[in-house]
């Protein structure tokens, strides 16, 4: 899935940096993936590689002046979203729409749910079919009510009158997604949106976002620290390091046939009954001087003497496995969390 089919996302060689006190850090090197209509794409990796960078890229969301893409593309339905001007600005919020990880931090408090749910039926959804009587209001209220419903929050309308603070975390996720549904996106872009949630509540959401994309068509690109998340309900995940991409991979091949060091560490770290979970050695690569050959390389116990000097190239299967390292096959035979 997703490079055999019409891409909707479409990334090429992107690189970013952010200007610091302390010179460049290159924060994104290279970075090439692609998202289907209706496919989960899974981005994962520890804090610092790369993962919120790139939602905020194609969303249009990075700093000023500070971060600066020094080369590459962004192409969401056909637009060039680095430099499509008025053209990519119009898909923002309504094409492409963003679910973040704390909602309480995206509402405004001092409006009540039903008057910002209003807000971006108003301004950024396509307009309501009105009923018979042509009231535009009510026809608004409706669809809200209907998109409430699809995210199942029972009891919608008396949610209305709520203010965010008067709602619960799952509630508040809930209507987060039905703020990113009611401009009829076709991509959703969410970051970590279970970490604030308890696990019941994080089982519902995910179930939900698998749902919108099998019943919608709607992609969905998922960024998260939870793997077992990532593997619930993904159709491929990318393993990111340092800036870079690692490994992708179809979900069903992530827990038992990953290939990359960095992969299979990341498996062995997770905690397992009856089993000490193995951490990572080392520290991540910095972006303000990353090493050279392999990112992964310091950390890596294959590493050899061309992981020190030269980028691996990424190889890829028929199946779509592409994995960016020079002895894909030893990783294949360590030990990792199955």
């Amino acid at each position: 899935m997703g490079e055999r089919m019409t891409a909707l996302l479409e990334i090429r060689d992107l690189c970013l940096a952010f200007r610091t006190d302390k010179g460049p850090a290159q924060v994104l090197d290279g970075v090439d993936l692609t998202v289907a209509p209706g496919e989960i794409v899974g981005l994962v990796g520890e804090s610092g590689s790369g993962k919120t960078s790139l939602a905020r890229a194609i969303l249009g969301a990075l700093p000023v002046p500070q971060a600066e893409i020094a080369s590459g593309r962004i192409r969401l339905d056909g637009v060039d979203m680095l430099r499509g001007g008025k053209a990519a600005e119009s898909l923002r919020g309504r094409v492409v729409t963003f679910v973040p990880q704390d909602p309480l931090d995206s509402f405004n408090p001092l409006f009540r749910v039903g008057t910002q749910l209003a807000d971006i039926m108003r301004y950024r959804a396509p307009p309501a079919k009105e009923g018979r009587f042509g009231n535009a209001r009510h026809a608004r209220e409706t669809a809200i009510l209907e998109m409430l419903d699809a995210v199942q929050l029972p009891q919608s309308r008396a949610l209305l009158d709520r203010y965010p603070h008067q709602l619960s975390g799952g509630q508040r996720q809930r209507v987060m997604l039905a703020m990113a549904l009611l401009p009829q996106p076709r991509m959703i872009i969410a970051d970590e949106p279970t970490a604030a949630l308890d696990v019941t509540v994080q089982v519902q959401i995910l179930g939900l976002l698998r749902r919108i994309a099998a019943e919608r068509g709607v992609a969905i690109l998922f960024t998260t620290h939870d793997l077992g998340a990532a593997w619930e309900i993904c159709d491929r995940i990318i393993v990111m390091y340092a800036g870079q991409i690692a490994e992708i991979l179809p979900r069903t091949a992530f827990f038992a046939k990953s290939r990359h060091p960095y992969t299979r560490m990341l498996l062995a770290s997770l905690p397992e009954p009856g089993r000490e979970a193995i951490g990572i050695s080392g520290e991540s690569a910095s972006p303000l001087s990353p090493p050279p050959g392999c990112r992964f390389h310091p950390r890596c116990p294959m590493a050899s003497d061309i992981c020190r000097k030269a980028r691996p190239l990424p190889s890829r299967s028929e199946d779509g496995h592409l994995v960016a390292c020079h002895h894909p096959w030893a990783a294949a035979s360590s030990p990792a969390h199955v």
